[in-house]
């Protein structure tokens, strides 16, 4: 099936002409009833523990007291893996992790999410990679993050028999240009072999300090984003990477070799270009207030891949990635709150989605 073009947002008074369909049966009965193969994806990247410590601010040379404690699978590609498993991609996943107890654990945890770990490299006396997050409990003020790379830092695609497993895929999504080093110098082979075998590539180089340095760019401009179908950026990234501040303009000025560009606006939705045109799709509204922000644009980006993978048309496509997002951020962590098809079925039945045939879109909560 041929996808066809994301839909655009429209305010509500739009709607009231008469030409919108509502379509949330159609979504719901292709999530219930889809029995097509599942996608086999690719993923290359990073994967540890965030360590999440509810606290008052750190400062210098004063004690905090931790009110809470978690742990959650973590790393954008790690994001991004468990979500594509919870929905029943096979997903095979390239990294690399230490044989401490962090490790050990994160290679079984993997594998009872449904990733397959056959890929990832085990290295001895090695510490894993992690990320220690310090938050208060309102979200009010910024995080305070730290990470320990690990093995990441030096981790390249020749260690990992890529070839072997881009073989088998229907696509192969890499990310974090800014921590994995080797891996950003190399990723254009992987998507060159990739594409040369008619698969599609996907890369998200997320957040990270570099982005106001046109030079750190260069190599993302000239030598992945060619070679990458799917581009994915949040607004920040998209307006230091093309210097404009309306997002429909930085998804035109974005990669415009790519297939389609995804810049993802947090609650105000997503704007994406396929071809020369571009669309906007709505976020969903929350019954819940939000508890954790982290992962969501993975978790969307995840949703969206797979069924696009699937053959439903790009518009649907967005909108359940918006949904996927929706249910993250209303739980701790990247990967509690991500949902399999049933679950996004579930959640679709408290909405209406309508779009019209000028392929616009408005999702409102019957709740309202």
């Amino acid at each position: 099936m041929t996808p066809r073009s994301i839909a655009a947002a429209v305010a509500p008074t739009y709607w009231r002409n008469g030409e919108a369909v509502d379509i949330t049966a159609e979504l719901i009965r292709s999530l219930r009833e889809d029995r097509s193969p599942e996608p086999t994806v690719t993923v290359i990247g990073d994967l540890g523990y965030d360590y999440i410590y509810t606290s008052p601010p750190l400062e210098g040379g004063k004690e905090v007291i931790i009110r809470n404690f978690t742990r959650t699978i973590a790393g954008a590609a790690g994001y991004f893996a468990c979500g594509l498993a919870r929905l029943g991609a096979k997903v095979c996943f390239l990294t690399e992790l230490g044989d401490d107890p962090d490790g050990k654990q994160l290679y079984a945890e993997i594998s009872g999410r449904g990733v397959d770990p056959k890929g990832i490299r085990m290295l001895e006396n090695t510490r894993s990679y992690f990320t220690l997050i310090f938050a208060d409990a309102a979200e009010s003020s910024p995080r305070q993050v730290a990470t320990y790379l690990g093995p990441l830092g030096e981790m390249s695609v020749r260690d990992l028999d890529y070839k072997s497993f881009v073989t088998g895929s229907d696509l192969v999504y890499s990310c974090n240009y800014f921590q994995l080093l080797r891996i950003r110098t190399e990723i254009e082979e992987v998507f060159s072999h990739t594409r040369n075998l008619g698969k599609l590539t996907a890369y998200d180089a997320n957040a990270g300090d570099g982005w106001e340095d046109p030079q750190n760019l260069e190599l993302l401009r000239k030598r992945i984003y060619p070679r990458t179908d799917v581009v994915f950026l949040n607004e920040t990234e998209a307006r230091s990477l093309t210097g404009e501040q309306d997002p429909l303009e930085t998804v035109m000025k974005a990669s415009p070799s790519s297939k389609i560009v995804v810049i993802k606006r947090g609650s105000a939705g997503v704007v994406l270009r396929k071809g020369k045109r571009v669309y906007r799709c709505p976020a969903f509204t929350l019954p819940k207030p939000v508890q954790d922000t982290v992962g969501a644009g993975d978790s969307f980006q995840a949703a969206f891949l797979y069924f696009y993978l699937k053959g439903l048309p790009l518009l649907h496509s967005a909108i359940l990635g918006t949904a996927n997002a929706a249910a993250t951020v209303q739980h701790p962590g990247g990967v509690l709150g991500q949902q399999n098809r049933a679950g996004l079925a579930s959640m679709l039945e408290q909405y209406s989605v309508l779009i019209s045939r000028h392929d616009q879109v408005e999702i409102i909560s019957k709740e309202r």
